[in-house]
């Protein structure tokens, strides 16, 4: 005698397999990264490299060590994650692809570089004191050192692009030295933080100080 005679009802049953998904998981992941991320930067930003720790970054953020090293594999690996997500203000749209850099490139120089100290100071304030702290991690751990000159040459290169769009041509290995001297989140520091300069004074500074170089450049 089977169960279907002896319990009719079972006959009827539609068995029902929930396949499993991940994408609960997958966007759980995204959320705990996200919380990992802001509250890295607060503490890297607060507190400085030596003293913040991947299990402080577990603890404030509410998390589990092992759910924070499933995402980064040792503090380097979450501040340069830190200062990948203060650089990209959208995640969707590439740099270079952003309308307010697009600008650097249409209208008359004045213009152009207008753009450019527009742009450049929306990134130092999203970015200059979280890309700070690898400086300061450079200066006891072999591997930030490593990682703040890979980035150094990256804004190097971002740099030389932004002076074609702005000259509308390449421009030449001085130049290019100068600009990322006077773009540099080392001179934003002193100047903003250190002696209290408005970002709209050091924007007005830097529009002056890059007409002049350019100037020079074109021997006006």
């Amino acid at each position: 005698m089977t169960l279907h005679c002896v319990f009719p009802i079972l006959s009827r049953l539609i068995v029902v397999v929930r396949p499993y998904s991940s994408e609960l998981r997958t966007e759980r992941a995204r959320e705990n990264r996200a919380l990992v991320l802001a509250t890295a930067t607060a503490m890297f930003c607060e507190d400085g490299w030596v003293a913040t720790t991947m299990s402080g970054v577990a603890t404030r953020a509410g998390l589990t060590r092992p759910t924070v090293y499933r995402q980064f594999d040792n503090k380097l690996d979450l501040l340069d994650a830190c200062i990948v997500a203060a650089l990209r203000r959208d995640e969707g749209v590439p740099v270079r692809d952003g309308a307010d850099y697009q600008t650097m490139g249409e209208g008359s120089r004045p213009r152009r570089i207008r753009a450019a100290a527009s742009w450049l100071r929306d990134a130092h304030l999203r970015s200059a004191v979280i890309q700070h702290v690898l400086d300061e991690a450079a200066v006891t751990d072999d591997d930030a050192a490593t990682l703040r000159d890979e980035r150094e040459q990256t804004r190097w290169n971002e740099v030389r692009f932004a002076l074609s769009l702005i000259l509308g041509r390449p421009a030449d290995d001085e130049t290019v030295d100068s600009m990322w001297m006077l773009s540099s989140r080392t001179l934003w520091l002193r100047l903003v933080r250190e002696r209290g300069w408005s970002p709209d004074r050091w924007e007005e500074w830097f529009v002056v100080h890059t007409t002049a170089t350019l100037d020079r450049l074109d021997g006006a």
